[in-house]
């Protein structure tokens, strides 16, 4: 079975209409060749206190190469590093290749 991955810097995140303070993050994305669908997680780090709880949100990330959108459930959090995992589609991957 072949695994492809991929890594997007992420530069904002809004959170079902709440906006993170700005830093920044990492939206993993692995695409395996036995199904169609892809595995995606953001590791995001805000640059203040953000305090979300787990619970499920619908993710608008941009970044300096696309913008990103999925439902995600957040799974960890020490306030500052928040750590969504991806629960449905990821949209905005239509023309980027994996390695």
């Amino acid at each position: 079975m072949a695994i492809l991955h991929r890594r997007f810097y992420v530069h904002t995140l809004v959170a079902s209409t709440l906006s993170a303070p700005p830093r920044g993050g990492d939206l993993l994305v692995v695409a395996r060749d036995n199904t169609e669908q892809l595995d995606w997680e953001l590791v995001y780090q805000s640059s203040d206190e953000w305090p979300l709880k787990q619970d499920s949100y619908d993710l608008a990330m941009d970044g300096p190469e696309g913008s990103f959108f999925g439902p995600a459930v957040l799974v960890r959090t020490d306030g500052r590093t928040h750590v969504f995992r991806g629960s449905g589609k990821l949209e905005g991957l239509s023309s980027i290749a994996f390695d």
